[in-house]
């Protein structure tokens, strides 16, 4: 198993959206709008490399990787000048307010470590993971912890993360103050990717086998549930999304690719697939009425990017009789996904230094 690095594309225009020629021309001046929009819109243009969001029906937050001057897959190089950005929900076109910069990241498959409190965004970099408020932080991100994560998320004022190295830990939300809890090692197999908590528990996949376990808030002394034993149906479960009554993830397999349900009290080794024949399904949300997810399309064919082979889809909780509904399609390498009450925004990465887009549309 390799983690994944972002690959930069060049934006497409969508082919659901009906966007024309004014759509693929718009400036900052054209991003404050003063209607709702009935298809997806950009709302942050000319970002490089965004791979996290978050939203809290104000604000739209997300992080840039920066550039990375890597030339030899071989040799992979750090991406260096990440930010952490803030933007209203209306739109903000290619300034939004900068919180957190100069930020560097090892190798990083969107969507990255991020996540909100509604107080504070917390993420990781080589260097840890840090925090800054909402408002702002003057450029001055707090250190939380020394460790670089794969899964980031908070809850009731602590901090859940995985580590690839099959490790799952938490931590204050205030600091580790030089020490986290371990809450489960496995040494090394099976891989953790991501992680998504509530009030009934911490939920979290892993790779090599795949399987998805669960543990208390207060932890499980290092032996966790195994609600989906490994099984042939999934084989690169990726990122968790949560309701009040079931875990769904993804299955990030090119073109194999599926949307998984099992329950909280667990489903063996007979989860139910909502849909497959998925191209690459990373991001996934929920609202508890449907699940959304992002797919990337295939990075690379015959040695060369693919450009307008991603997209935005949804199928109802229940089921959707594996015809997934189409919210945005042409998209290029769209990672990370976000909901609030109305709208589903997400983060395309772009084929140029500056070509990422901060994308929203009615859900």
């Amino acid at each position: 198993m390799t983690r994944g690095t972002v690959s930069h594309v060049f934006v497409a225009c969508l082919a659901t959206a009906g966007c024309d020629s004014a759509s693929l021309n718009m400036g900052p001046s054209d991003m404050s709008m003063t209607t709702e929009p009935t298809g997806p819109v950009v709302i942050a243009s000319g970002q490089q490399a965004p791979v996290a969001i978050a939203v809290d029906g104000a604000n739209i937050y997300w992080m840039n990787l920066g550039t990375n001057p890597t030339t030899d897959a071989k040799a992979p190089r750090a991406w260096t000048g990440g930010q952490i950005l803030r933007c209203p929900v209306g739109g903000c076109g290619g300034a939004p307010l900068v919180l957190a910069s100069n930020l560097t990241q090892g190798s990083v498959q969107a969507p990255a470590a991020f996540a909100s409190d509604g107080q504070s965004l917390y993420w990781s970099t080589l260097s840890g993971v840090e925090r800054c408020g909402l408002a702002g932080c003057g450029d001055q991100p707090q250190a939380l912890s020394q460790q670089e994560t794969d899964g980031l998320a908070v809850f009731q004022g602590t901090l859940y993360w995985t580590q690839f190295a099959a490790e799952l830990y938490d931590c204050p939300v205030g600091g580790c103050g030089g020490s986290v809890t371990t809450l489960w090692s496995a040494g090394y197999s099976p891989c953790d990717v991501g992680v998504a908590v509530d009030a009934s528990g911490i939920y979290w996949v892993a790779q090599g086998p795949a399987t998805l376990y669960s543990c208390p808030l207060g932890g499980c002394g290092g032996t966790p549930t195994t609600l989906m034993a490994s099984t042939e149906t999934v084989a690169a479960a990726r990122e968790v999304a949560l309701d009040a009554n079931n875990v769904y993830f993804t299955d990030g397999n090119p073109m194999i690719g599926m949307i998984v349900a099992c329950a909280k009290s667990g489903c063996g080794p007979a989860p139910t697939v909502l849909a497959s024949a998925l191209d690459a399904p990373v991001g996934i949300t929920t609202d508890g009425i449907n699940v959304y997810w992002t797919e990337t399309g295939p990075d690379f064919l015959a040695g060369s990017p693919v450009t307008g082979t991603g997209s935005v889809r949804k199928c109802a909780v229940g089921g959707c009789g594996n015809a997934p509904i189409n919210i945005a399609t042409g998209l290029t390498s769209p990672g990370a996904i976000a909901l609030d009450d109305a709208y589903v925004y997400w983060t395309e990465a772009g084929a140029t230094a500056d070509g990422g887009n901060i994308w929203k549309a009615p859900k």
